[in-house]
């Protein structure tokens, strides 16, 4: 009978080997798939809150608008280096002040140039939050506009700006990323805006004033690539007969989106794309060579990862190949003009180097901008960035009145 019990051991072991694996498998794949959702999927609006934030120390701006500013960043922001050489909007109530790349002092202060002044030159002890998107409104960008909006034939509205350009026939239209607004695209606007085209800057489902998510979920343009659709509608029955698409983060995911399943893309003359979301399975792999498993501190195992993504497809419903532009080829044969950070976080430059590589064909103009994090290109750079887009619809061919 002893040796009748000595022998169920190794099966008690296996067993429990096999118990404690799955265990593993299914918890830590259970808490990688909720934080893939929570930080990749889950549909949040910008919070201001969210934003660098402190006091004004000093202001020594003169009346035409230039001058030099000094921040103390509070405690939690004092080591964001984020920003640190970026240009950026330092809102400060209703005013805007357009501030150039931070010089740090070593009690955590940093002085900026102004170059611009939006509404009152803030004060000493006012507060203040630091806006990577620089302006709030067209009009604080200086550009004239109509606020709009856009219909789906499913009769769901969309809130827009217009801001009008030459004529009527050239047209851009512009989607904004996850948990931005319309803002986000003020950026590109103002160079296709002053080569003569009209710009549309579109909302999307989620935002403000527009049809919420059905499962509070962002669906990498499977699903946002019909308010797309409608706004180039809307182009076209306007006259348009050239029209750009330009999207940044996630809405670089709802422009390719549109072009691989709407009737329209067939109308569409370029593409502009800022750090594009271009395939969802590749930001969570990206995303899992820099984390780490919780507690313990070591590398998450590749078998692991896979558990992960199996449990986001099965709880969330994705199904990745219908989220993937990387491998389409020939889905963009259009002229094709891509901004991408090299220090991106949220959009690693692997992720688009396969777009690249795999649906761009040879009408892709790359741009890897060093040192930029997640759609920040611009900031780093604004008039190497504007020039960029600048030269993209010069050959395009001379704005048609």
């Amino acid at each position: 009978m002893a040796r009748r019990r000595r022998r169920r051991w190794p099966w008690v072991i296996l067993f429990l080997a096999i118990g404690l694996g799955a265990l593993f498998y299914m918890g830590g794949g259970w808490y990688l798939s909720g934080k893939v959702q929570e930080e990749a999927l889950e549909a949040h609006r910008l919070d201001p809150a969210d934003r660098q934030g402190g006091i004004v120390e000093a202001a020594e701006i003169d009346g035409s608008g230039a001058g030099r500013i000094t921040l103390r960043p509070d405690g939690q922001n004092a080591a964001d280096t984020s920003l640190d050489e970026a240009v950026v909007g330092i809102v400060v109530g209703e005013s805007r002040v357009v501030a150039g790349p931070a010089t740090v002092h070593a009690d955590g202060r940093r002085t900026r140039e102004v170059r611009d002044v939006v509404g009152q030159a803030p004060g000493i002890g006012d507060r203040y939050s630091a806006d990577r998107d620089v302006w709030g409104t067209p009009g604080e960008a200086g550009l004239e506009f109509e606020e709009i909006t856009v219909t789906t034939p499913e009769g769901e509205e969309f809130p827009a700006w217009v801001i009008p350009g030459k004529g009527r026939r050239n047209w851009a239209v512009l989607t904004h990323g996850k948990g931005a607004t319309r803002a986000q695209m003020l950026r590109m606007a103002r160079p296709l805006h002053a080569a003569g085209y009209n710009v549309l800057i579109i909302s999307h489902r989620g935002d403000a004033g527009a049809p919420r998510y059905e499962e509070g979920m962002v669906t990498y343009g499977r699903v946002e690539w019909r308010e797309l659709e409608a706004a180039v509608e809307y182009a076209l029955d306007r006259g348009a007969t050239r029209v750009l698409l330009g999207g940044a983060g996630h809405g670089g995911a709802v422009t390719l989106g549109l072009l691989d399943r709407s009737s329209v893309a067939s109308s569409i003359d370029g593409v502009i794309l800022d750090a594009p979301a271009s395939s969802f399975e590749d930001l969570i792999d990206e995303a899992a060579e820099d984390d780490r498993l919780p507690l313990v501190g070591l590398p998450i195992p590749e078998s692991l990862e896979d558990a992960a993504k199996l449990l986001v497809a099965w709880r969330y419903g994705i199904a990745y190949s219908e989220i993937d532009y990387t491998d389409m080829q020939g889905l963009i044969d259009v002229p094709l003009l891509v901004f991408q950070g090299s220090t991106d976080r949220t959009v690693p430059e692997r992720v688009n180097d396969r777009l690249m590589d795999g649906g761009a064909g040879d009408a892709g103009d790359y741009v890897v901008v060093p040192g930029a994090d997640h759609v920040l290109s611009w900031n780093l750079d604004p008039e190497a960035y504007e020039q960029r887009i600048t030269d993209f619809v010069e050959g395009l061919g001379k704005a048609e009145g």
